[in-house]
């Protein structure tokens, strides 16, 4: 069965999480843009972008914000219009800062590391005292597969958490930075970076990525339990739990979380998949035929719903001739991969956009 998110979209999306928790109405304003990098994730770029829109008319200098909207448009193929935009704001300040973000997360979006980098240089000469500017700029870095620039990445990541020492993104990406060579210093960043701000998306999906890689499934069950407190709505966390608790055999509990996640998004194309597979599992095959009928609807192009779907009826019509199915059950032991090695901020954000399974 198909991963709920890319492994590129776990390389990318850690650039979204930057926080100062300092006040409720900045944490606020960090949920908002959880939101936004959420959609991302399950690919609904356009409600991704409104969304952002709406947040930035609040929040205009909101530096990540920047980043993240360059990066929404270059997915969405609009890469020569942020572009235009980007020229436009330059040409009347050359120290627009917001401006700079954008083309960082534009060039990032395009495939083109090496201007990006050159632009984050700018952040930081700019910004120097900013733990954003440092660490989207160590973000950019980690993109480039060379071991002198990963010790200059890291160096910037360190930059940004000595200036803000609960900077959600910069935790992440220095662990992500640690995870080659000292797992054991990676989950340390990682649970401060869960510690600075529970309800972060990209902070627990980080985390429990490197749980569920190394077999330690009943802490990464703990550590989407306190997500789940934070965020009881988060669809990530409820299907990632979903799929955790199915690979124990629970599959009554993974289904009634999959419900949960239908009752507020019916639509949602990952979870009625699982939801197909778990009554499969249950030996329900006719509700499974019945909920794959409706993802295939959405969807006439999903070659894996059609071949599980093709699996139910096989099993409905065996129960029917009252011949036993040979049926394998569907949910995947793990939905997530170790986390890639040297992938920073910028690249972890960018890739949650193609977030669906493969």
């Amino acid at each position: 069965m198909r991963s709920r998110v890319l492994t590129a979209v776990l390389a990318c999306l850690v650039l979204a999480t930057f926080v100062l928790p300092s006040s409720g109405e900045e944490n606020a304003s960090e949920e908002e843009l959880d939101r936004v990098t959420d959609l991302m994730r399950m690919g609904r770029l356009d409600e991704a972008l409104q969304v952002l829109q709406a947040f930035q008319a609040t929040h205009p200098d909101h530096l990540r914000s920047w980043l993240v909207r360059g990066l929404i448009l270059a997915y969405s193929d609009r890469f020569d219009e942020g572009l235009t935009e980007v020229r436009d704001r330059l040409a009347v300040d050359p120290r627009d800062v917001g401006a700079l973000a954008y083309e960082v997360g534009l060039r990032v979006g395009h495939g083109e590391a090496g201007t990006a980098r050159n632009i984050s240089e700018q952040l930081v000469r700019l910004l120097p005292d900013s733990a954003d500017a440092w660490d989207i700029h160590g973000g950019v870095l980690s993109l480039q597969d060379d071991a002198g620039i990963r010790t200059e990445a890291i160096a910037a990541l360190d930059r940004a958490i000595a200036i803000d020492p609960h900077h959600v993104d910069a935790l992440i990406n220095r662990g992500e930075q640690a995870m080659p060579t000292d797992p054991a210093e990676a989950e340390r960043y990682l649970r401060r970076a869960v510690d600075a701000r529970p309800g972060s998306t990209d902070a627990n999906e980080a985390l429990t990525t490197l749980l569920v890689s190394q077999n330690r499934t009943a802490e990464a069950l703990e550590v989407y339990d306190r997500w789940l407190r934070e965020r009881p709505l988060s669809t990530l966390a409820l299907t990632g739990k979903a799929v955790l608790l199915a690979d124990q055999g629970r599959y009554e509990d993974a289904l009634w979380l999959v419900e949960n996640v239908l009752r507020n998004e019916p639509d949602h194309r990952e979870a009625l998949y699982l939801k197909g597979a778990l009554l499969l599992d249950l030996r329900r095959p006719q509700e499974a035929v019945d909920v794959l009928n409706t993802l295939l609807e959405l969807d006439p192009n999903d070659q894996e719903a059609e071949a599980l779907r093709r699996e139910a009826a096989l099993a409905v019509q065996a129960t029917i001739q009252g011949t036993p199915a040979n049926h394998t059950p569907q949910v995947p032991t793990t939905t997530q991969s170790p986390l890639p090695a040297g992938v920073g901020m910028v690249a972890l954000l960018f890739a949650l956009l193609l977030g669906s399974r493969r």
